[in-house]
């Protein structure tokens, strides 16, 4: 079957390769038009959720340029209905740009991502990234086998020296119980805003782990496949299960084939980083999390003895 493309019909560098230069060009647009005006579009009625022109304009030139070089490829994107042969084995994953909230009230931390996967399992990635521990952009890249780079230098191993207390870790917003001493066996917290830097910055060494709930495969294929190459440990957890296991491919447990179609419902939690911390500390995190509503009530009384008294 022509459409159904596999490693075997491209050479892994090739991809790869393709991979970065478009993550580059996409980086090169959105230095361009940061700060600059732009049309917000909303995709959900409450405003949460922007995407704007160059969100669109960063995945159609991916989109053209992933099918005139790979039309047996199936393409994965964000803001665009998928593309290519419905039964490619090979799909292309696009967040055009990743941190859109950061994006357009300036805050200088968004990425463009660009993942590629053979039925579910990362082949490559390159996620350029707005900073680096170098404070400069560039794009975080790697091939299959081929281990972590940034803008074509291999990524030497970041040892900081410290312990993992006082190391970062990327946390979803809003969650609680990570403060002060008791929670500082999480490291020292961070959410950034953008889970493809996140993952990024998990894979070169920075950010110690980083735990992610609730992402699209979009968010994350690109990174994932960064963290594989720097030998980071990467864990899932279906979205109704508890325990947390390895992950090899995305897909694993979806009904029918791991195609495009199928790819676009993933949303399973992800734990990557250091093997020393994972995955018990994810583990201990989400337990932590089932006892909020508890304390939660415990201060919601504290206030009101405080600010309710009789007679005030």
């Amino acid at each position: 079957m022509p459409g159904r493309a596999t490693m075997a019909d491209d050479r892994p560098d090739q991809i790869a390769d393709l991979a970065r230069s478009l993550a580059q060009r996409g980086g090169d647009i959105l230095l361009d038009r940061f700060q600059s005006a732009l049309d917000v579009d909303f995709k959900d009625k409450n405003a949460h959720d922007p995407v704007t022109e160059v969100d669109r304009a960063v995945e159609d030139m991916v989109r053209g340029e992933v099918a005139a070089r790979f039309p047996g490829h199936a393409i994965l994107g964000e803001e665009r209905d998928d593309g290519g042969p419905r039964d490619a084995n090979i799909v292309w994953v696009i967040d055009p740009l990743d941190g859109t909230s950061n994006f357009i009230n300036g805050l200088g931390i968004f990425a463009c991502s660009i993942g590629v996967l053979d039925r579910g399992a990362p082949i490559a990635g390159a996620v350029w990234v707005s900073t680096s521990r170098r404070l400069q952009p560039g794009v975080y890249h790697a091939a299959q086998g081929n281990g972590l780079h940034w803008n074509g230098e291999p990524v030497a191993e970041l040892d900081s020296g410290l312990s993992s207390p006082s190391r970062l870790s990327g946390v979803p917003g809003g969650t609680g119980g990570v403060t002060g001493p008791a929670g500082r066996r999480f490291g020292i917290v961070r959410t950034l805003g953008s889970i493809a830097a996140e993952l990024t910055f998990a894979a070169e060494g920075s950010l110690q782990m980083t735990i992610i709930e609730g992402a699209k495969i979009w968010d994350v294929a690109g990174a994932i496949a960064l963290c594989q190459a720097a030998n980071r440990a990467v864990f899932t957890r279906p979205k109704h299960g508890r325990d947390w296991r390895p992950l090899h491919r995305f897909g694993e447990h979806l009904p029918g084939p791991v195609d495009a179609q199928n790819l676009r419902t993933w949303s399973d939690a992800l734990a990557a980083g250091d093997a020393q911390v994972l995955p018990s500390s994810a583990t201990d995190l989400a337990k932590q999390q089932g006892i909020r509503p508890a304390v939660k009530r415990a201060a919601t009384r504290k206030l009101r003895t405080v600010f309710h008294r009789p007679g005030s």
